[in-house]
């Protein structure tokens, strides 16, 4: 009997399978394809979100509440891309990284916070709109002052480190180089699936909920708004007959009510444009939400089904690929960056809207420079 008992041992996480089972593709096709996806999604990461962090730095037209979180989402997969550069390097490496195991150590913990921290980012994305839409602006301002952002991005870095980095210490799970699949990440370690349902806990579900809540909230506050203009567009009759009376008395009332009209109608369309773009705005960062979630949901599955077998390597790349795809979204959906963008690509820095103090003082020492 004991002949028959599997070599194999799966301890149900990403990364963990130390040998490899028979699920598993040419180990040499695997390598090839996805270190290229690798490479790719490396490249385009890089440059996208150093595009989306200069365009925030030289516009003031980009400079939001709501930005602070979007520079904060791209400097986390700013980093993320990095780290791919490394990891794309180990999958063709045969014993891992030269430095050793603390490397590709390294490379898992800053995976991981920037992952966690792109979350929790959304999230705060999510709360942001949901306030900035249904809340008076006295109260989006007073919780999102200057301080209170910093602050907030602090705990958005600061939660998902501690939770890769405190498991480990206390002997709870392991990080380094898996064999299995040449990559750096979770090693095996008789607590490892204890340290993937402690990060899954944590970093998952309530910045989840949080997002789903915010924007069904939106939804509801939108289709409700949407109803009561409706409402107030339709004729009253009763109005109707009191204007009637009142042309008895003469035309002067007349006057003063059209001009009260004309004022009302110039607020109203105002506040519509303004909602229009808001609008606008939080429907962009939906469709960041979205990307993030589909983009996630393959390495969720993987993980849920022990994280072993032949679609782990290519359900990890898609997870990766998630950080260069937001730069693709800015500059496609949202008005405000694709202008920027398209001054800086253009090298047109004179037209970029609304220029930084940054900016103002790159062209006076670009002007002393030609003097």
């Amino acid at each position: 009997m004991a002949e028959n008992v599997s070599e194999v041992t799966t301890v149900g996480s990403w990364f963990t399978t130390e040998e490899i089972p028979p699920s598993v593709p040419n180990a040499f096709t695997m390598r090839v394809v996805v270190g290229i996806i690798y490479l790719i999604i490396a490249v385009v990461g890089t440059l996208g979100n150093t595009l989306v962090i200069t365009a925030v730095l030289l516009s003031n037209k980009l400079r939001t509440a709501t930005n602070a979180f979007v520079v904060n989402l791209s400097l986390a997969d700013l980093l993320t891309s990095l780290v791919i550069y490394l990891q794309a390097a180990v999958i063709y490496s045969r014993d891992g990284p030269a430095g050793g195991d603390w490397v590709c150590s390294l490379a898992t913990i800053i995976i991981i916070t920037t992952v966690g921290c792109s979350i929790m980012t959304l999230a705060s994305v999510s709360l942001n709109r949901y306030l900035l839409i249904t809340r008076p602006a006295v109260t989006y301002r007073a919780i999102f002052t200057a301080k209170k952002i910093t602050v907030w991005l602090v705990l958005v870095w600061l939660v998902p480190l501690l939770v890769v980095l405190l498991p480990p210490l206390l002997g709870v799970g392991a990080l380094g180089f898996n064999r299995m699949y040449h990559h750096c990440g979770f090693i095996d370690h008789p607590l490892a699936r204890v340290f993937n349902i402690v990060i899954a806990a944590v970093l998952y579900p309530v910045p989840l909920v949080t997002i789903i809540a915010c924007y069904v909230g939106i939804w509801r506050h939108l289709r409700h708004h949407a109803k009561r203009i409706s409402a107030s567009n339709e004729p009253d009759e009763s109005s109707g007959n009191k204007v009637t009376d009142e042309e008895k008395g003469g035309v002067a009332n007349d006057n003063t009510q059209s001009a009260d009209s004309a004022r009302f109608a110039r607020s109203v369309s105002k506040a519509l444009m303004m909602n229009r773009r808001q609008n606008e705005i939080t429907k962009n960062m939906f469709y960041i939400v979205c990307a993030f979630l589909v983009c996630q949901s393959p390495w969720l599955v993987c993980l849920l089904l022990n994280g072993a077998g032949p679609a782990v390597p290519y359900a990890i790349a898609i997870l990766f690929f998630n950080s260069c795809l937001n730069p693709m979204i800015y500059a496609n959906k949202h008005r405000d960056f694709k202008a920027v963008f398209g001054c800086i690509l253009r090298c047109r820095w004179d037209q970029i809207p609304e220029p930084s103090e940054f900016m103002k003082a790159l062209k006076r020492r670009a002007c002393c420079t030609r003097g």
